[in-house]
C-alpha cells in the first residue's frame, strides 16, 4: 500500500557520479555501506573526528562542499548528523537552543508586529511550569529572522557551545514582522543552558503538550497589535541547527493549510468542486494547485522549495492528509518529474490539464 502511496519523485539534485575524495562523504558513504552495527558505527565515529578537527580549525568550506555534493539524501543525513552531533557533543559546556514560532497574521492595513517578547520573564516562567525548561534554561527576548539564525554557522554553534557565557553572547537582533493582508512568518527565540552531565535542562523535540495553548494565548498578549488578526503557533524546542530545519519544515507546512483552507474555500462559494494537485519540478520545488474543471480562471498555485532535510514522502502524505480533513475528493498526485517551466512561465497544472 505504500508503495502506492509514495509516487512523488524527489526533484533535488545529487551527484551520484561524484569521486569519494572528499574525506567526510567518502566516511559517511562507508557508514551507509558498512556490513556490520559495528562497522558502520566506526566510521561515524570517525566522520565526527574529522568534522571537530574541521571546526577547530574553522574550515568550513570543506564542511560545505561536502554537503553540496552528497550522492543522494541519506548520505546528506549522514554528514548533517555528524556535523550536529560535534557541534552539541564532545566537550560542550552549553546547550543553544531555539523555540520556532509560526505565526499566521491577516490585516487590512499594512501594520507592524513587536519584534521581541516584552515579558521574556513571564514566558521563561510558564515553560518552567510546563517542564519544558528547567535547570538555568532561559529563552532570550528577541523574536530572530531565520537568517539570523543561519548566521549562526556551525563554527560558531561549536564554539559557543564550549564556553560557560554563551548566554551572554546570544544575538539580540530583533526582527519585527510586517503584515499586509495575510502571511505566515517564522521566527525562533533562541536560548542557552548548562548542560548538566552532558544533557540539557530542556524538553526538546516531541510533540507540543499541555503548554501549547497557554503558550499561544500568551504570545498572542504579548505581539497583539491593532486591526491585526494573529495566531502564533510555537513549535518544541530544538538545538538551534535542529531547529531551523524543523521550524522551516513547519513554516511551509502551516502555509500550505493556511492556502488550502482559503482556495477551497473560495472554489466551494463558487459552486465549484476542488480539484488538488501536487507536483515535483526539476528546480527542487513541489508545486501545488487547488483548481476547477473548465474553469481556467479561478485556480490559485503554492510552491515549497525543498530545503536538504525535507521529507517527500512526508510532504506528500500531509498533503493527502489534509486534502482528506478538507473532504477533498479529487485529489492527483503526479509520478513523473515536471520541468520548471512552460514556455518561460512557471509550470503549474489545474484541473483541466488532466
Amino acid at each position: 500500500m505504500d508503495a502506492v502511496r509514495h509516487i512523488l519523485p524527489d526533484p533535488r539534485q545529487y551527484h551520484p557520479q561524484v569521486a569519494l575524495t572528499n574525506r567526510l562523504i567518502h566516511h559517511a558513504q562507508a557508514a551507509l555501506d558498512a556490513p556490520t552495527a559495528d562497522d558502520r558505527e566506526m566510521w561515524k565515529q570517525a566522520l565526527v573526528g574529522a568534522m571537530d578537527e574541521m571546526l577547530q580549525r574553522e574550515e568550513l568550506l570543506s564542511i560545505s562542499v561536502a554537503l553540496a555534493m552528497v550522492p543522494s539524501q541519506a548520505c546528506y543525513q549522514v554528514v548533517w548528523d555528524a556535523l550536529r552531533q560535534t557541534v552539541e557533543g564532545g566537550d560542550a559546556k552549553t546547550a543553544l537552543f531555539a523555540l520556532p514560532l509560526v505565526l499566521v497574521a491577516g490585516s487590512r492595513d499594512q501594520t507592524t508586529l513587536p519584534g521581541e517578547i516584552a515579558d521574556i520573564d513571564g514566558l521563561n516562567a510558564l515553560l518552567r511550569q510546563h517542564g519544558v525548561l528547567g535547570g538555568d534554561a532561559v529563552l532570550g527576548g528577541a523574536l530572530l529572522h531565520p537568517d539570523s539564525l543561519i548566521g549562526l554557522d556551525a563554527a560558531k554553534l561549536y564554539r559557543m557551545s564550549r564556553q560557560d557565557g554563551a548566554r551572554a553572547a546570544l544575538p539580540d537582533l530583533p526582527a519585527p514582522v510586517t503584515v499586509k493582508e495575510e502571511g505566515v512568518f517564522l521566527r525562533y527565540l533562541l536560548g542557552a543552558a548548562t548542560l548538566e552531565g552532558g544533557e540539557p535542562p530542556v524538553r526538546l523535540g516531541g510533540s507540543v503538550g499541555a503548554w501549547g495553548m497557554p503558550v499561544m494565548k500568551f504570545l498572542g498578549e504579548q505581539l497583539k497589535a491593532d486591526g491585526v488578526t494573529l495566531f502564533p503557533i510555537a513549535r518544541p524546542p530544538l538545538p538551534a541547527m535542529q531547529a531551523l530545519v524543523a521550524g522551516n519544515f513547519s513554516r511551509f507546512e502551516v502555509a500550505l493549510q493556511v492556502f488550502a483552507s482559503s482556495q477551497i474555500r473560495r472554489l466551494r462559494e463558487l459552486d465549484k468542486e476542488p480539484v488538488a494537485i501536487l507536483s515535483a519540478h526539476d528546480n527542487g520545488e513541489l508545486h501545488f494547485t487547488l483548481s476547477a474543471k473548465d474553469d481556467d480562471r479561478n485556480w490559485e498555485g503554492f510552491v515549497w522549495p525543498l530545503a536538504s532535510l525535507d521529507n517527500v514522502k512526508l510532504i506528500e502524505e500531509n498533503f493527502r492528509e489534509l486534502m482528506r480533513e478538507c473532504h477533498v475528493r479529487d485529489v492527483h498526485v503526479l509520478a513523473a518529474l515536471q520541468q520548471e517551466s512552460r514556455d518561460g512561465i512557471p509550470l503549474f497544472f489545474t484541473a483541466d490539464d488532466l
